[in-house]
């Protein structure tokens, strides 16, 4: 995903890695991976890895890090990776599979959530751990938004041309994906809510009004995530014995 830069706080880099993603994602998303506590030297697959910033941060947790990036020259680290089509059955050229699998801002930029979770889970071992992040479109100010403009925060007509959001994801939408994949979300956090307090608005006034229609009308009224501006997904791939039923739509066969 990509940033504008509202905040002196945004994170642009690590160890002279250029980072893409919103503010100090890559450090919550390291959080919720150190509470997954796997094993010693881990095997990860980063996926969109960019120039490295994420990888490199996990090869010094110890991890022994694969990586995916579309464009070859841009990834940096001597470290083994792939140049691979994520629209793609990207799974099926990929041999390893891995006990962590990472996709950091990624999914909204691709053209179909269930093909894109289904390859991820795929290149898991048993019992694995696929990281996701994505916008949280169930943020009160995104519905907000959705109210007054008809677009989600972070899928405006900029953010399609300048950073190809194209595909807005609910967290229902993560689940039923995990369902029909015999995995199930463990843990669902976010980023804080500081820069959603930037987004309200410009002047004195317009911050006030829309605060004032949030907590008055429509904060009542909502269910869901309401803050955070990424939502974290923590994933597990369920052993074959544990497979869930598929939803009986899924069985149907056309006519």
């Amino acid at each position: 995903m990509g940033f504008r830069n509202l905040s002196h706080e945004v994170e642009t880099e690590y160890r002279g890695l250029k980072i893409h993603a919103a503010s100090n994602l890559h450090r919550s998303c390291l959080s919720a991976i150190d509470k997954l506590q796997l094993p010693p030297k881990a095997s990860a697959l980063d996926l969109g890895a960019g120039e490295g910033a994420f990888s490199q941060r996990l090869l010094e947790k110890g991890y022994q890090v694969v990586a995916v990036e579309l464009d070859r020259a841009r990834f940096k680290l001597p470290i083994p990776h792939y140049s691979l089509d994520l629209n793609l059955d990207f799974s099926d050229r990929i041999a390893q599979r891995f006990d962590l699998v990472v996709a950091i801002e990624i999914i909204e930029h691709l053209s179909s959530t269930r093909h894109f979770i289904a390859n991820c889970l795929r290149l898991l071992k048993p019992d694995g751990v696929l990281l996701l992040t994505t916008p949280n479109l169930e943020s009160w100010l995104s519905r907000i938004k959705f109210i007054r403009e008809g677009r989600f925060l972070w899928f405006e007509e900029e953010d399609y041309r300048s950073y190809g959001h194209i595909t807005p994801v609910f967290s229902w939408q993560i689940a039923q994906v995990c369902q029909e994949n015999n995995a199930e979300i463990i843990n669902v956090s976010s980023t804080d809510k500081r820069f959603l307090r930037e987004k309200l608005g410009h002047g004195l006034l317009e911050v006030l009004r829309n605060k004032a229609l949030y907590m008055s009308v429509l904060r009542p009224l909502m269910n869901g995530r309401k803050n955070g501006e990424i939502g974290i997904y923590t994933i597990r791939k369920r052993p074959e014995a544990q497979s869930s039923p598929v939803p009986k739509l899924l069985q149907m066969k056309s006519r």
